[in-house]
Formats: structure tokens, sequence, C-alpha cells
């Protein structure tokens, strides 16, 4: 799933090209980061890409070895309830028996051996029964920006990975709450990667989401037809909802495996120094940068040379499209101004 507004990593990102598509964590993009990683157990060729019109001719051009088929273009933005369901009907036409590993786009995931062997694990663990399995993240501090997962009765193990029963999903909790989660030890970040059949998933919609489902058979029978017009009329009507919301903490054939891989969803530009390498002063910085007296910011700019002397716990950011300046600790705001630049226009 490859999609966003561009908000929060402004002024580097825009509209056009959200996170998926920055070269955040290296030289190349998160999205190319992403498809990498997938390839390791599934042909290419098995690679699809959900997301929307204004993204498509990035995402190509930055992965040119995928097929053109392989892009499933959703006519508007609905959430990922419409878009996992799109394209699950997408796959339901080439291979009715098919598994489906969703992931997000955008994400920070180095340990790519042991991603892999973890996929492996939960392909395997799905095509066994009906389950929808999620992939939970053992947290490693109080984090207020995720959502968390509750695990209940252990299920099975096999090699180095344990599958649980999903008590509750949580949603985002203040900092008390996710100090208590921390001390509990059962609950688990939500990373929004899911493994299932589509039969499976589309059971789960028919039970919990019927209106959704309706449609998407009537997607199903439009595209056989061969009439995308009237397919893409009938996504549009969808609501706009989470596959969270709309399905997971109502379905009751949900199971959690922990992740064994290191993780980051990498949501602002402060998270960039947890998952790259710093500077003595605790700095990330990338660019032409000279940093004098400077702690714990984050520096990032082009050939343009940001010079800073005495700061600390400060984010600066350079583009051809602005330059940031704010506190580490407002980073949550950056979207702030996007919206306020929308309201004017600019």
């Amino acid at each position: 799933m490859a999609g966003g507004k561009g908000e929060r990593f402004w002024p580097l990102s825009t509209g056009n090209a959200p996170k998926p598509f920055l070269q955040l964590t290296g030289e190349k993009t998160l999205i190319q980061l992403t498809v990498e990683r997938a390839a390791r157990f599934v042909p290419k060729k098995r690679i699809f890409i959900v997301l929307g019109k204004k993204h498509l001719k990035v995402a190509q051009k930055q992965l040119p070895d995928l097929p053109r088929d392989n892009f499933i273009v959703e006519p508007a933005g609905r959430d990922t309830a419409a878009c996992i369901g799109l394209a699950a009907i997408t796959l339901l036409l080439r291979d009715d028996k098919a598994t489906m590993v969703i992931l997000p786009a955008d994400q920070y995931v180095p340990d790519v051996d042991k991603f892999a062997d973890t996929m492996r694990h939960c392909v395997a663990l799905a095509q066994k029964d009906d389950s929808l399995i999620t992939m939970g993240i053992t947290p490693t501090r109080p984090e207020t920006g995720y959502g968390y997962i509750k695990a209940g009765k252990k299920i099975s193990s096999f090699d180095d990975a344990v599958c649980f029963a999903v008590d509750a999903y949580v949603e985002k909790p203040d900092l008390k709450k996710a100090t208590e989660y921390i001390k509990d030890g059962n609950y688990y970040w939500n990373a929004g990667i899911f493994i299932w059949q589509v039969k499976t998933i589309l059971k789960g919609l028919e039970q919990h989401m019927p209106n959704l489902y309706k449609g998407l058979l009537a997607i199903e029978d439009a595209l056989r037809e061969g009439k995308k017009t009237k397919a893409d009329t009938i996504f549009k009507d969808f609501e706009r909802k989470s596959i969270d919301y709309g399905l997971m903490e109502k379905a009751r054939n949900v199971l959690m495996v922990p992740a064994i891989f290191k993780w980051d969803d990498v949501g602002t530009w402060a998270s960039l120094q947890r998952v790259l390498d710093l500077d003595k002063e605790g700095n990330y910085k990338q660019g032409s940068t000279i940093c004098i007296d400077t702690k714990d910011s984050v520096v990032v700019g082009g050939n343009t040379v940001i010079a800073t002397i005495g700061v600390s716990n400060l984010v600066i950011i350079a583009s051809k499209k602005g330059i940031l300046i704010c506190s580490k600790d407002r980073v949550q705001d950056v979207r702030e101004i996007v919206k306020s630049m929308e309201a004017k226009q600019r």
C-alpha cells in the first residue's frame, strides 16, 4: 500500500511524492526497499502496488522491474479497508487460491532476512486455516503515536516464531497508558502488516463490512466485463474506513505473530534519529551541513549549506520547496504547515 498526502515530511515530501517515494534512510526510496524485502520471499511478478493515480508515474519510475499490470490504481482515497478490498478482488481475478501479504510501503525494516523468514512462517500459517494474521511489534518505549494489540492465549509456535489469539485492539494511548502496556508485557505495536488468504479476507468483509463486500462483488463483475469506469464509480462511493476499525477489531479469527525483526514506521523527521547513524553529539545530518556546538538535532539539506551554532533539539530541513525549522517536540505538527499552505493556496 503506497500513498499519503506528503504532510509529515514537508518540505521534502509533497502530495505528488509522499513518504514512500522519499530517500529517507539511504540511497533507495522506502517503496523500493519494501519491494526488495518482498522479493526475498515471492517473485516480483507477484508483487502488486496499490496507489492513487497521482502517484502512479513516480511509482512506475522508481519500480521499473514490476509489470505495468501490477500497479492497482485506486480511483479515490477511501482508507485501508477499501484499498485492501480492491487488491483482494484484483488478485481473485488472477488466482482464487491466492494468499495476500499486505505491507505498508513506507516502513523501515533493516533485518531483511528475518523479515522474509517471518513472512514465510505467516504465509504457511495463513494457508493452514481461515485466520486473519496480523504482525505485532514488541514495544521498545511507551509510544503514544501507535495503536496497540493485546495478545491473548498462545495458539502455536513454530521455529522461533510464536502465535497468539488477539484479545483486543487498543487505540493510541496517552503516556501513562502506554507505560502500563510496556510493564504488562502482553501489548504489541500494530504495524499494519497483514497476512491471509483472499477468500478469508473477503469472507470477513462479507460478515463485518457487508456494504463494502457487495460493492467489491460489483467491481469484480464490472472488471470481468471490462467496464473500468463503472468499477471506478462504485469504488468512489465506498465509505472511508480503516481495516482495523471495519474488520480486525470485530473479527474472532484474528491471530498475532510477534515480529522477530527490527521495525520502525519512520513517522516524523525526529524518528530518523532512531534508525540512522548519528554523530558524537547525537545529530543526524544529511547533505551539506556545518554544525558547531549542536546537539540532538536533525539537519537535512541538499547542495545549499545549512550551518548551525549553539542549538539543540531542533529539526532543520531545507529543500527547493521550503525551509522547516522546528523543535523536535513539535514534529507531529508539521502537517499543520501543509494544511495552512493549502488554505492559503500556496
